[in-house]
């Protein structure tokens, strides 16, 4: 991944040229800061994204399941489904977990 703001291996060239020394160094240090929360949020939301596609995959995966091994008994479909929304109900509350 490139970064978003190139960091310089010597003195930093981006610092405008009325800037003191410190000042450039705070520059510096707050401009790190906001390339790692960048970073961090990015990572959330493509855990978010791995979180949400794999219960997704598998509560599809389970329902085909359940409608396949109640083989048309109404009884036997209930409570399979049954196991089916609780596995989604707590897959969604593991993607909504995300938030913050």
């Amino acid at each position: 991944m490139s970064n978003i703001v190139p960091s310089p291996k010597g003195p930093t060239t981006n610092t405008p040229e009325s800037f003191s020394r410190p000042e450039g160094r705070s520059l510096a240090r707050r401009q790190n800061a906001e390339v790692a929360r960048g970073l961090v949020t990015a990572t959330r939301i493509q855990a978010a994204g791995h979180v949400a596609a794999t219960a997704m995959h598998m509560t599809s995966m389970l329902s085909r399941e359940a409608a396949f091994l109640a083989d048309g008994d109404p009884q036997t479909a209930a409570r399979l489904n049954f196991i089916v929304d609780s596995f989604a109900d707590n897959a969604a509350w593991e993607v909504r977990q995300f938030r913050g």
